[in-house]
């Protein structure tokens, strides 16, 4: 994929239809700055910008990833050769690691009839009888060790779903068991203890105390806890390690890149020993570098820490890296995708051809033939 090839298609685009670089950032509610960085081949759009800069220029989706018109009688010759080509250079050449385990592990989560209704909503706001259905009769398990994406359109329920697992809001309906308890019947003054002590989060905007260490913000957790002070520093210590960021310990979150910030939020997360890790668009404040780097994180401590991993995301790239993608819709779980043994590139066709197929669309650039 020539990135200078797609930067100087996109300039060309841009000036035919008589835009500035600022009149386009305006209009996809971006920098100058990234339009300048696109056009000079100096980095990609953003997955979520594709669609939305395809149809502000007037070309498709493979036409932008090949940096050219396509001809009619050539387009789906074009489409694969071009989706291949994009999905080896996000995602790289790999083999699937297939975990090998002699039994079947346990379940971590199991979500069952789960069921969220929002009442006194405003008139006007398409709800029926004054309430909105955000999760309607949800259910799947998710066993120990493993790496679960739920993919989603803003409004489709997932970031619902995420708050009833991390107990910040109650079904009305349905149960969540964690590890075989019944979130639902935890009171409300003893659900921030709980999350203290079963959950690991991993947010967006990495939540860190930017007057603490990146050393500090891990052992917080661990003090909290109530780890002996004696055990702390080695725990600490080993964890950086194994996540590369022994380095920038001693380091403030300022200081270090956004990256290196997020490895420290999943270092503070798995340090615990939680039931299962819960990340919202963990990878949204970040280049695709990073991003990548973080997802190898997960699925490293999936596969070597058996840590127990659910990931709302709607990045393509981001649930490629999963063991199993659930795909929700108007509150509704519609479909789900099992990795198995497929590597990257191929567990990433697989889920855009189900994506098209949930959405009821036809996108050439989604008619991709599994490598």
């Amino acid at each position: 994929m020539n990135q200078i090839k797609i930067g100087a298609f996109i300039s060309g685009c841009r000036k035919t239809k008589g835009w500035t670089q600022s009149q386009l950032a305006e209009k996809l509610g971006i920098t100058d700055k990234a339009i300048s960085k696109w056009e000079t081949g100096r980095s990609m759009p953003d997955l979520s910008l594709f669609m939305p800069l395809c149809t502000l220029l007037g070309i498709t989706l493979n036409e932008l990833f090949a940096g050219e018109y396509i001809a009619e009688e050539k387009l789906k010759e074009k489409a694969d050769e071009v989706l291949m080509d994009v999905v080896t250079n996000w995602l790289g050449h790999d083999q699937r690691e297939v975990k090998v385990c002699g039994t079947v592990p346990p379940n971590v989560l199991e979500v069952e009839n789960v069921s969220k209704r929002y009442g006194n909503v405003p008139a006007g706001y398409g709800a029926e009888n004054n309430s909105v259905l955000a999760v309607n009769n949800v259910s799947f398990q998710i066993p120990h060790g493993s790496f679960v994406g739920i993919m989603g359109a803003s409004g489709s329920g997932k970031t619902t779903l995420l708050h009833l697992i991390a107990t910040i809001d109650k079904p009305t309906n349905g149960a969540i068991r964690i590890s075989g308890q019944n979130i639902a019947d935890i009171p409300e003054e003893a659900a921030a203890e709980f999350r203290r002590r079963h959950l690991g989060f991993v947010f967006q905007e990495y939540n860190l105390l930017e007057t603490l260490t990146v050393y500090e913000n891990i052992a917080l957790a661990l003090t909290v806890k109530e780890v002996s002070k004696e055990s702390i520093r080695p725990m600490v210590q080993s964890i950086a390690k194994k996540l590369g960021i022994s380095a920038i310990l001693d380091k403030f979150p300022y200081e270090v890149s956004g990256g290196q910030r997020q490895r420290c939020a999943c270092a503070r997360a798995i340090v615990v020993n939680p039931d299962i890790i819960l990340a919202d668009e963990p990878t949204g404040a970040l280049d695709s570098h990073a991003a990548r780097q973080l997802l190898g994180t997960f699925a490293m401590l999936s596969r070597e820490y058996s840590a127990t991993i659910l990931m709302v995301t709607h990045d393509v790239m981001a649930a490629s890296y999963c063991d199993r993608i659930l795909f929700m819709k108007d509150g509704e779980i519609k479909a789900a995708l099992n990795r198995g043994q497929e590597s990257k590139q191929a567990f990433f066709a697989d889920i855009l051809q189900k994506i098209e197929w949930i959405e009821g669309e036809s996108h050439v650039v989604l008619e991709a033939v599994n490598p």
